[in-house]
Order: C-alpha cells, then sequence, then structure tokens
C-alpha cells in the first residue's frame, strides 16, 4: 500500500463531509429563508391593509359627514376625497407583487394629508412633536 493511497484516502472523507454540510447547509438555510419571507409577507401586508383601512375609514366618515350637512365639507375638499377614492379603488390589495405598490401608498399618503389638509383635520391625525 502506497502512502499517497492512505492519504488520498483520508483527503477524499474530508471533501466528502465537506460536500455533504454544504448541501445540508443550503436545504436548512432555504427553509429558513422561506419560513422567514412568509413571516416579513405576512407582517407587512397587515401593516399595508391597516394602513389602507384606515384611509378608507377616513374617506367613508367624511363622505357621512357631507351627506349629513353639506356645508360642512369645502368643495375643494369634496374634489380631493373623489380622488382619494378613486386611488384607494384602484390600490393593488390582491396583488402584492405589484412594482408600482410603495408608488401608489405614498400617493395615497400623500392625498389624504392634501384632503385632511383641506379640512383642517391634519394636525388631528399627524400631531407635531412638543
Amino acid at each position: 500500500m502506497d502512502d499517497d493511497d492512505l492519504f488520498a484516502d483520508v483527503h477524499h472523507v474530508e471533501q466528502d463531509s465537506i460536500d455533504k454540510g454544504f448541501e445540508d447547509g443550503v436545504r436548512d438555510g432555504l427553509c429558513a429563508g422561506i419560513a422567514e419571507g412568509r413571516e416579513l409577507g405576512v407582517q407587512k401586508g397587515y401593516e399595508i391593509g391597516l394602513e389602507v383601512g384606515f384611509y378608507v375609514g377616513c374617506v367613508r366618515m367624511w363622505r357621512q359627514l357631507h351627506a349629513l350637512d353639506p356645508a360642512m365639507i369645502p368643495e375643494r375638499a369634496l374634489r380631493g376625497l373623489a380622488s382619494l377614492e378613486a386611488m384607494l379603488q384602484g390600490f393593488p390589495l390582491h396583488n402584492p407583487q405589484d412594482e408600482r405598490l410603495h408608488e401608489l401608498m405614498e400617493g395615497v399618503q400623500g392625498k389624504f394629508k392634501a384632503v385632511a389638509s383641506l379640512l383642517g383635520c391634519l394636525q388631528d391625525y399627524f400631531p407635531r412633536a412638543p
């Protein structure tokens, strides 16, 4: 038996162990990544749904206030409200892979702030720090 053959077998055992460990690590990493991705997706989806739901609730409340007293909401605010309502109806809640999601959310946030400002209640929703 040659000394080179003896060390070659040892080298193969070590390399086989490294390869097995690598395969196990890739498999475990994929499982962990899928679980973490799902958890993050659920969390972000909840946050987006909560925010959109808040805006929809505000629009409904302002519409009901307008129905009770049309003089309460100025014409300019009504136009902004209609625009906000249209943005919310077109928001892709059921398509989380829509690349425009964050851009659309920023537009909705800006329009909400504009309408709230026109109604004189912006400080109620976004109080300034003391």
